[in-house]
């Protein structure tokens, strides 16, 4: 048995989302006839954050799909030191009223499952270990961290065992998830990752000699990455009582990836697997989704109180449900529920509420990000102090998934709603795609918007938005282009006191190298084809133009005519940095730059009289950068 402390270099086994091929040869197991059972199942933990908005606000009765044990620390349990860093957050003992039994842990002969997703391009780990409680003796463990799996066993004496294999460049599941399985047989380590055996080493047949009081921990290593969870890293952990056969490993995997292909969050329970979410709320009307884990039979109560005056029931045996709430008052708090049952299992959203579009010449708030992309805890995080603000709606800039197409469900399922789905529930959105959802496969199957849903105007208050796809921008808007010619026509008939225009990619930047390497040579300062539209955006007065697509904040002074005109220019706004890899500026300043920030950040205007006053927070909450616009 092993110290802690010299322990800091071996521990870990990390397991990239690759679905590399490694050796051609399976090695000789003595133990290979026989295989693994559900009896021989000791415990099976899943990790799923509970992202749940603040106060009253996350009274959610039953739609709980958080973690099955929650992260705890025993006084005299000391952390295990992982590649020189303490942990940010620790499972201390994971059987604890969690295992399938309460049997000792496994004295010989075991397997270690992992089932996990990599979505950040910092380094971070996760490590499950054996642990004699109330010391800091580690017999074994297994683990990750950044992209390189790892085992060590202890063989009973001074000596060790060391089995790691760094796993880059790599693919990995859909791009992201890796299966991990470490077995420790009788007289070999063996790795494998997405059912492929990776590598062996030989191991002396000594049997782990554990006291009474034993545990089985997991920690997480998020130094690198703010506001992250151990379970938006890892999904699921089994331990079992023998070796996994091959053939088992493989059927497991499969399993595993079945469940992603379906975007089933949590297969142990009836979910939400993107909970109620609230679309194009005007005077009148708003639209509403959810969708479950099976077929379900839903009911929907809403009214002017909680009693609820109105109820539909959807009978169709759908995952995914979709209405209109029709005959609203504006201005107007509304409260609704939604309740779906499958079979004898039902499942209810909570109480939640959003309230109408106002008329013109009132005020209102409304909150603006971009880019949610692969990080739903960043999401969670500017979810709470959007939240906090109390805005009327919220505008996504797109990129609302990393690369959320037809394959890659997981990432509206998995991430996108887990982040964003309790604001969703209270907070009208209004998103324009962007590349990440460029097939609109998905984003079309999780809204409900106008046809052809990927470019829509809608009013509130004293503003037109102007919501357009500029994944078609090549052809589309040329002059000639279909929605050139829409928004030509859609500004033409435009009377309100402001208007906006929201796209994903950039017309004004001086973003590092996405439209030529400011570093070595001259930028285009923008995407040429979307540059197409801003004789049309000064031609009718546009009052802001707002992007995402680069993981930046930049503010332009008001252009017109490629130079800074104060009194009649357009406001061009990049706010890419809801959650996305962060990007950079170029070394020097551009001429139409009035403000930038580089950093995860979410933006509150309020429109009030004849003033949009705007407020730029980071993710911590504070004020980056404020200005204020004048009705022209």
């Amino acid at each position: 048995m092993r110290s802690l402390l010299p322990l800091v270099s071996v521990l870990l086994m990390y397991a990239s989302f690759v679905m590399l091929y490694f050796c051609d040869f399976t090695p000789h197991d003595p133990r290979s006839k026989e295989v693994a059972s559900e009896k021989d199942l000791i415990g099976e933990w899943w990790f799923i954050p509970d992202y749940r908005l603040p106060g009253r606000a996350g009274d959610v009765p039953t739609n709980d799909t958080a973690s099955n044990v929650r992260p705890t620390v025993q006084v005299g349990s000391l952390p295990v030191l992982f590649h020189d860093q303490l942990p940010t957050q620790r499972f201390v003992d994971l059987r604890q009223g969690n295992s399938s039994d309460h049997r000792p842990l496994p004295t010989t002969e075991f397997s270690i499952e992992m089932w996990s997703m990599y979505h950040v391009d910092r380094p971070v780990g996760a490590l499950i270990a054996g642990r004699v409680h109330g010391s800091a003796t580690v017999p074994w463990s297994v683990g990750f961290y950044d992209w390189k799996a790892s085992i060590h066993a202890s063989t009973g004496d001074v000596s060790s065992i060391e089995l790691q294999k760094q796993f880059k460049p790599w693919s990995g599941f859909k791009e992201r998830w890796f299966h991990l399985v470490a077995n420790f047989s009788r007289d070999t380590v063996s790795l494998y990752v997405n059912g492929d055996f990776v590598d062996l080493k030989p191991r002396p047949p000594i049997n782990i000699d554990w006291p009474s009081a034993e545990t089985f921990e997991i920690a997480a290593y998020l130094q690198n990455e703010p506001y992250m969870e151990l379970g938006n890293l890892v999904r699921a952990v089994r331990l079992w009582d023998q070796p996994l056969r091959e053939d088992q490993i493989r059927s497991n995997f499969s399993e595993f990836c079945e469940q992603v292909e379906q975007g089933i969050v949590h297969p142990n329970r009836f979910h939400f697997t993107a909970p109620p979410s609230l679309h194009l709320a005007d005077q009148t009307s708003v639209n509403l989704i959810w969708e479950t884990d099976r077929p379900t039979t839903a009911t929907l109560k809403w009214g002017a109180t909680s009693d609820f005056e109105h109820s539909a029931t959807f009978e169709n045996s759908s995952r995914l449900h979709e209405t209109t709430i029709n005959n609203l008052e504006p201005n107007t708090t509304y409260f609704y529920r939604v309740l779906c049952q499958a079979g004898e299992q039902t499942i209810d959203s909570g109480l939640l509420s959003f309230q109408t579009a106002v008329e013109s010449g009132r005020p209102f708030r409304f909150a603006i990000i971009g880019d949610t992309e692969s990080r739903p805890h960043i999401n969670y995080q500017l979810s709470k102090l959007i939240w906090d603000e109390r805005p009327n709606f919220l505008i996504n800039l797109g990129d609302l998934t990393d690369g959320g197409m037809e394959p890659h469900r997981y990432e509206w399922t998995h991430e996108y709603f887990a982040g964003m789905g309790a604001l969703l529930g209270r907070l009208p959105a209004f998103p324009v795609p962007g590349n990440g959802e460029g097939d609109l496969y998905w984003y079309r199957h999780y809204h409900r918007l106008p046809e052809p849903e990927g470019f829509y105007q809608f009013n509130y208050g004293d503003i037109d938005f102007f919501m357009l796809d500029s994944n078609q921008r090549k052809t589309e808007f040329a002059p000639d282009g279909l929605q050139y010619q829409w928004l030509q026509a859609a500004l033409a008939k435009s009377t309100a006191k402001w208007r906006i225009v929201c796209h994903h990619h950039a017309t004004y930047t001086s973003e590092e190298d996405d439209y030529g390497d400011r570093w070595q040579q001259v930028s285009t300062l923008g995407d040429t084809d979307v540059q197409q539209l801003i004789p049309l955006y000064e031609q009718f007065h546009v009052d802001m133009v707002m992007f995402g697509h680069l993981h930046l904040y930049e503010r332009s002074f008001p252009i017109k005519n490629g130079k800074v005109d104060l009194e009649q220019g357009t406001l061009h706004l990049l706010a890419g940095g809801a959650g996305g890899n962060l990007e950079d500026f170029g070394p020097t300043p551009a001429w139409f730059t009035a403000k930038t920030y580089r950093g995860h950040h979410y933006i509150i205007c309020e429109v009030v009289g004849d003033s949009l006053i705007f407020r730029m927070y980071d993710s911590a909450g504070g004020l980056r950068d404020q200005w204020q616009m004048a009705a022209r």
